[in-house]
């Protein structure tokens, strides 16, 4: 190989690791946005779950006071 592919290969080679880099800086990005986006959705559905439960225990405490006025 003569001086000049060296040289050629070395900066394509240099611009495809610098990519490789960014690439992965934005990947491992992402993975942590996916992983801040899972616990919000699970603390929601577990939100959701507690509220149901009161309902169905206010529903329940609803019915009886209605039982006993009658």
């Amino acid at each position: 190989m003569t001086t000049q592919n060296l040289t050629l290969n070395d900066t394509l080679e240099e611009q495809l690791r610098l990519q490789l880099i960014e690439e992965k800086q934005t990947n491992d990005a992402l993975r942590s946005h996916i992983t801040i986006l899972e616990k919000a959705v699970a603390d929601e559905q577990k939100a959701k779950y507690t509220a149901y439960k009161r309902i169905a225990e206010l529903t329940s405490e609803l019915n009886v006071i209605k039982d006993l006025s009658t």
